[in-house]
């Protein structure tokens, strides 16, 4: 509820808006709403993809959006095993390989306090934005998902507060 996904999609707008080659990829594979935002099928996705041969068809998941230079990866269905799928050699394979093919690619990640694919998928990207909302996450939440990213090795950009108030009465 802190709004990861509404500022991962906002952030890749960005990003291509500013002439990069993005590609935003939805790794909730649970329940990510990527396909929901940019208002398409999520019948082919990321956990799909997971499933088959990476290289050879990478390109057939991958779907243009009406923006300039932001492509997206839905989550597609939901398998039984979704942290083995995330935290898979395959999955390490597919970053590697997306990361010769575009300038800037965001994995809008699961709840890192409610699941650990986040967490683990961390040590495997460049960086990671921590979203959280105004007066909604805890502290202590924040702590723990800093400590359990710096655990396996990841690194943190920073966080990113959502939700703020615009009236100066309501902070």
């Amino acid at each position: 509820g802190e709004g990861k996904s509404f500022i991962a999609a906002n952030l890749a707008t960005a990003f291509a808006q500013n002439g990069a080659k993005v590609l935003l990829v939805d790794c909730d594979i649970r329940k990510g709403r990527q396909h929901l935002i940019f208002d398409q099928h999520n019948q082919k996705g990321l956990s799909n993809l997971l499933l088959e041969n990476i290289e050879e068809k990478y390109s057939e998941y991958i779907v243009e959006t009406k923006i300039k230079n932001l492509s997206v990866m839905f989550r597609g269905v939901t398998p039984p095993n979704p942290s083995e799928l995330l935290t898979s050699q395959k999955m390490v394979d597919l970053i590697k390989y997306l990361e010769k093919v575009f300038d800037v690619i965001i994995f809008d990640g699961t709840p890192s306090t409610i699941v650990t694919d986040a967490i683990i998928l961390s040590k495997f990207v460049n960086t990671t934005l921590i979203v959280s909302a105004h007066k909604i996450t805890k502290t202590e939440d924040l702590n723990q998902v800093k400590r359990n990213i710096l655990n396996v090795g990841g690194k943190i950009a920073g966080v990113v507060v959502n939700k703020m108030p615009v009236n100066k009465k309501e902070s």
